[in-house]
């Protein structure tokens, strides 16, 4: 019988999952996890959906040409297209499987302003969406587990994808815990294992994820796509070593973004855009902070303006985390605010139904290269998933072959050992790992040029060599596997934002300003074995 397996337990991989199980086709759902566990910072602010609740005229056509406009023209047209106008279905259908969403006085679902867009579009849980989402979610697919439909493998972490002849037949992984492997063959399998946050070590989401599935799979010679398009969130305060997100739902709801100058608030964004004004895209509003940064100047998130009933109603997770880690009360006093690294718009190659370049393999979510172009539209994130993870399972479902991959794996792949064979002990991954952040947030900062790239370049290179046939004794054996990969990551990052000689969306260079037509193309990254390639390609459908 047909059995697919799901790298990942967040949106995209329990909306591939409940998909399939729609149409009777059973999966296996793989994480490290249990479901949600990693994503108390993903999307608070809401979901997008052209739903016109407030009597704006908004259309799934508006919705498309904003999403597009935002990523600066840099995105497939037929899958923004597609997302857009599948987001109404997506809303309704999660709010008739009880997620809770703000409604209006009417009894309709409510929906607020966010960045980038010139109608109240974003439908909402308050200050917490994306745990909204992913309890209605993993409830829904607790049902369908109760009856056989869909497996869950808890304690598991990629290890490495099997292929034969160019098709995926299943997925080696390595237990958390006790370090044994174990293979799972399958019809397909779908990558839903989220961004590269722990590549950096401060984005807002959970730095667990090291994008080590990216990784593996791109040092076996999947191309990636546009790796160095960055979102950097605009409000994000310093906490712990990470990033704390403070939601876009705070402007969308009338927070003021200022700075102090000569004693006097100056409203920055209100100034130079007064249209949108604090509302623009999430990389204007970001370079804009920046500017003040450099100067030394402390950009500031004002909440005081905003009724304390509304804040209280819709903002209270906002107030909370304020409260419990910045010991900040803001409906008293502004909050310290810059760019933080949240979300990847870059990633594994995929065509407009979710297909990679291996038969039966796919991916979906932030794992994927999509919708999003040179930068996200904010609230465009869970919407993308969940359509992502639907679109994956239908292409998976179309290459169905009648039954689960019988190949079975050397049984040396099951031993530990066989995978640090011929290596010495020597190695520190954790340290080696921190290093590497700061490397990364360094050169793929706010802004970039060639000098600190290529001087980042030369650093990894170099971090290669010293942990080149090591393994660290301390570390699982997935994590010695795969750091070398993550190193190629890294160094692939680094050349396509070294190629990409020009500024689009969430990639400014200081040393090559404004966009360049020659370059609204896709950056895509190949590994051969030898060396990365990087080449400029047209975008799908163009």
């Amino acid at each position: 019988m047909d059995k697919v397996v799901i790298i990942g337990s967040g949106a995209a991989g329990l909306s591939a999952a409940i998909h399939l199980a729609e149409e009777n086709v059973p999966s296996t759902v793989i994480s490290e996890m249990p479901s949600g566990r990693a994503q108390s910072n993903m999307a608070e602010g809401g979901i997008n959906a052209a739903l016109d609740t407030m009597g704006q005229g908004d259309t799934p056509a508006l919705h498309e040409a904003e999403t597009y406009k935002a990523g600066r023209f840099l995105a497939c047209r037929e899958a923004v297209r597609r997302l857009a106008h599948a987001a109404p279905d997506i809303v309704r259908t999660l709010f008739d499987w009880g997620m809770s969403l703000n409604l209006t006085e009417t009894g309709q679902i409510a929906q607020r302003a966010f960045g980038g867009q010139s109608r109240k579009r974003t439908a909402f849980a308050s200050a917490s969406t994306g745990k909204q989402l992913m309890f209605t979610l993993a409830t829904k697919a607790r049902m369908y587990e109760a009856c056989g439909m869909i497996e869950s493998r808890i304690g598991w972490r990629f290890l490495k994808l099997v292929e034969t002849n160019g098709r995926a037949q299943g997925v080696l992984l390595a237990n958390t815990n006790s370090n044994q492997i174990a293979y799972v063959p399958a019809s397909g399998v779908i990558l839903a294992s989220g961004g590269m946050n722990g590549l950096f070590g401060n984005a807002t989401g959970s730095v667990l994820n090291k994008g080590n599935v990216t990784a593996s799979l791109f040092a076996e010679g999947l191309p990636l796509a546009n790796l160095e398009m960055i979102q950097y969130h605009p409000t994000t305060t310093r906490l712990h070593g990470k990033n704390m997100l403070i939601t876009e739902a705070v402007r969308g709801e009338g927070g003021r973004l200022y700075v102090e100058r000569n004693g006097e608030r100056l409203y920055f964004m209100e100034e130079k855009y007064p249209e949108l004004g604090n509302l623009m895209p999430r990389d204007v509003v970001a370079r804009e902070e920046w500017y003040w940064i450099k100067q030394g100047i402390q950009p500031w998130l004002d909440m005081r303006d905003i009724p304390a009933e509304v804040s209280k109603n819709k903002l209270a997770g906002v107030l909370d985390a304020c409260h419990d880690f910045l010991s900040l009360d803001p409906l008293q006093a502004p909050i310290p605010v810059s760019p933080g690294i949240h979300y990847f718009m870059g990633g594994i190659y995929v065509d407009v139904n979710h297909r990679t370049r291996i038969r039966n393999l796919y991916a979906a979510g932030e794992a994927a290269c999509q919708y999003h172009g040179a930068n996200r539209l904010g609230a465009n994130s869970l919407l993308g998933a969940i359509e992502g993870g639907r679109t994956a399972a239908d292409a998976a479902m179309d290459d169905l072959h009648g039954k689960t991959s019988s190949f079975q794996p050397p049984a040396e792949w099951l031993a530990p050992a066989c995978w640090l064979a011929g290596r010495k002990e020597g190695a520190n991954l954790l340290s080696a790992r921190k290093q590497l952040n700061l490397y990364l947030q360094k050169a793929l900062g706010m802004e970039r040029n060639e000098t600190d790239l290529l001087r980042c370049l030369e650093q990894v290179e170099k971090m290669e060599a010293q942990t080149d046939g090591c393994y660290d004794a301390q570390a699982p054996v997935d994590e010695n596997v795969i750091f070398p990969h993550s190193l190629l990551l890294a160094k692939a990052i680094l050349h396509s934002a070294l190629e990409r000689k020009e500024s689009r969306g969430a990639h400014t260079r200081s040393d090559c300003p404004g966009e360049r037509e020659e370059y609204r193309k896709t950056t895509l990254s190949v590994y051969a074995g030898k060396a990365i390639r990087t080449v400029f390609q047209p975008i799908e459908g163009d």
